[in-house]
């Protein structure tokens, strides 16, 4: 770290605060229950810090090219908003909407405070070093065949874990000429172990279509260094799959044989048979429901209609209370109307962060941001095609928070850190 930012961050509290609030959330995401929400709050209370002023001259400076990311998050807010009114729904259905607009504020404080992105990395490259080593004590302690972490949800843990561990490899030209050179190939391994001992398959899905921004990009901002790491992830879960003990292989088999039992007999008490059983009765609720789906509230209702219509099998599918797909549960509870704002939701950061990387004069931490960024809207895409993360709390707050701190990292210089008041 330059000894200019270092006095800064020293000299300044405001600086500071800033900067150990963007250490502390990403290392606390999986490391902590609570630490990802408890970041959040305090960076809205430092929102108060900088006054009305500065904060209509940030969205003045950079509102044009942040603003398809508002309207993602703050539209479906707003949408939310109108199906309670209309269909009297209970406030709590706006919970996790009103988290998804609550992460703008997040951009605001990296945008206005900016703090040096040195301190994300180490926050990331730390909290996936920490999801490792809860992973491996709950694997050593319990003696469990699938970790949850302080998640609660095996599945969830080891996504995040697989996020984290993929966007920890663009912190490599920032640590470069630092003894923690070494960390953020540590925390994509790291990362890689917590899902593989979580038994997430969703995350290795994930972690295949993450390897392309990162090799179509990442030689350009990191050089040699990031295909080295991305060789290393490779290898790393190849040995995975041929060490029984980590049972990737054994799911894997299997999965297909799952998939082969509910082909030929219409088996849904498997893992994979529930997942297709529910991904059945969805498309039947599309198709009877296209535009406003059968309610956010209302997919178990539905599915057990469909069953007592005699469309659907007995089975342990008839339990759930989604899809597990985000695209088909947007279609069958919301309708095209909520697809629309889950394309948004996507499509907004992805454009802005590939804005980035391929704008001619961008500087090497700029496009450090936004390659994390795409791998991190790619991350969620995968693992969406076997879970829903927009409708589970903390991956969508995770998504929104690390989105819009992203974003802001990504800004072109212009603005300056607001001075700290007297």
């Amino acid at each position: 770290m330059s000894i200019t930012i270092a006095e800064r961050v020293r000299n300044d509290p405001a600086a500071m605060y800033a900067s150990l609030l963007v250490f502390m959330l990403p290392a606390l995401v999986l490391s902590t229950r609570d630490g990802m929400g408890l970041s959040q709050l305090l960076m809205v209370l430092g929102l108060g810090w900088m006054g009305r002023a500065r904060l209509a001259a940030l969205w003045a400076e950079h509102g044009r090219a942040f603003g398809p990311v508002v309207l993602a998050f703050g539209g479906y807010f707003l949408l939310s908003l109108a199906r309670l009114v209309i269909y009297q729904q209970r406030l709590h259905t706006l919970d996790g909407p009103f988290r998804l607009l609550l992460s703008l504020t997040c951009f605001l404080f990296v945008a206005g405070y900016r703090p040096p992105i040195r301190w994300f990395w180490l926050g990331l490259c730390l909290g996936s070093v920490a999801a490792g080593v809860v992973a491996v004590a709950q694997w050593l302690a319990w003696g469990t065949d699938r970790v949850e972490g302080f998640t609660h949800h095996a599945i969830t843990f080891g996504d995040l874990a697989v996020a984290m561990g993929m966007l920890s490899l663009c912190a490599l030209s920032s640590l470069r000429q630092t003894r923690l050179a070494w960390l953020p190939v540590l925390a994509c391994v790291s990362g890689l172990t917590a899902s593989v001992l979580s038994g997430s398959r969703g995350g290795w899905l994930a972690l295949l279509l993450a390897i392309v921004p990162l090799l179509k990009y990442g030689s350009a901002v990191h050089g040699r260094r990031l295909v080295v790491g991305v060789l290393l992830a490779l290898a790393l879960c190849a040995l995975a799959w041929m060490v029984p003990a980590t049972g990737i292989a054994a799911r894997v088999a299997q999965a297909v044989d799952e998939v082969r039992l509910y082909q030929l007999h219409g088996d849904a008490t498997t893992s994979v048979g529930i997942r297709l059983e529910l991904w059945k009765a969805s498309w039947m609720m599309i198709a009877e429901h296209p535009w406003l789906g059968v309610g956010r509230e209302s997919f178990h209702q539905a599915l057990n209609a469909l069953h007592t219509q005699g469309r659907l099998q007995q089975s342990p599918a008839l339990i759930y209370s989604s899809s597990h797909n985000d695209a088909i549960h947007m279609l069958a509870t919301g309708g095209v109307l909520d697809f629309s704002f889950l394309l948004l939701m996507y499509g907004a950061p992805l454009r802005l962060f590939l804005g980035v990387l391929r704008e001619a004069g961008a500087g090497a931490e700029r496009r450090a941001a936004a390659l994390a960024g795409v791998t991190l809207v790619v991350c969620f895409i995968g693992f969406g095609l076997t879970d829903v993360m927009f409708w589970l709390m903390m991956p969508k707050v995770f998504y929104g928070v690390m989105v819009c701190m992203l974003a802001a990292f990504c800004l072109d210089g212009g603005g300056r850190a607001i001075p700290a008041r007297p």
